[in-house]
């Protein structure tokens, strides 16, 4: 008898040992279950805060019409670039015809104008470094930016002069000014910028639908001197 109680009793803890340890493998399992939702949790937030990020990014950096890179970060690689000492060259695109466009067939019909010509300009430049330095002015605006790093002007106008051709291969044309700075005179992006839209209102005189350059060297001409340029390499000189 004494001997049934005592297996009797060693059952009952056997059996109480079993629970214990049952609850301790369910506890267990409930804190890996909310391990595994809180690290998926931390995974899909991590995604959310990637996507919004590069929404930003895309929304600050880029043409939402053409997915370029904007004006802001236009001026940000001239800086940059004018830094170092590396020749490089401007082209200014200002598409021909939009305010046309926009006047007669509506907005709708300027923006497939803009993106058509964008298709047009990737095509001509091709380079992936080119691209990447590829640049709208403005959400409103029909003009856009290349900086072609270590040209010569020469180069630059023969780049200038197959982005036209791309152009006209889709039925528009547009007034292209070119810009060079030789990487040793003193240069500002306002100036950069200028000397190229100076070029580009040289085309436009001339009929539009044609490309005009300026070569930069120094910058001691006065603002109200008239600047000459044409599609032949042109120098300024100190007075």
């Amino acid at each position: 008898m004494p001997h049934f109680s005592s297996v009797y009793v060693m059952m009952w803890l056997l059996i109480g040992m079993l629970i214990s340890l049952s609850a301790i493998v369910w506890d267990q399992h409930r804190a890996i279950e909310s391990l595994r939702r809180t690290s998926e949790a931390m995974r899909e937030a991590h995604v959310e805060l990637g996507n919004r990020l590069g929404t930003i990014q895309q929304q600050t950096c880029f043409d939402a019409l053409t997915g370029l890179r904007n004006y802001q970060m236009f001026q940000a690689k001239l800086a940059t670039l004018l830094r170092g000492c590396q020749p490089l060259a401007l082209i200014y695109i200002d598409l021909d015809g939009l305010k046309a466009v926009n006047d007669r067939n509506g907005h709708p019909a300027g923006d497939r104008m803009i993106r058509t010509a964008v298709r047009a300009i990737r095509a001509a430049v091709r380079r992936r470094a080119d691209l990447d330095n590829l640049f709208r002015r403005g959400t409103a605006a029909d003009e856009f930016f290349l900086i072609v790093e270590r040209c010569r002007i020469d180069i630059a106008v023969q780049r200038a002069e197959q982005i036209l051709v791309s152009l006209r291969t889709l039925g528009l044309t547009a007034s292209i000014g070119v810009a060079e700075w030789d990487g040793l005179a003193t240069q500002t992006c306002e100036q950069m910028e200028c000397d190229a839209e100076q070029a580009m209102h040289c085309a436009k005189l001339d009929g539009r639908n044609c490309v005009r350059s300026c070569s930069v060297i120094e910058h001691t001409v006065p603002a109200a001197v008239p600047v000459a340029i044409s599609t032949e390499q042109t120098q300024r000189h100190a007075a």
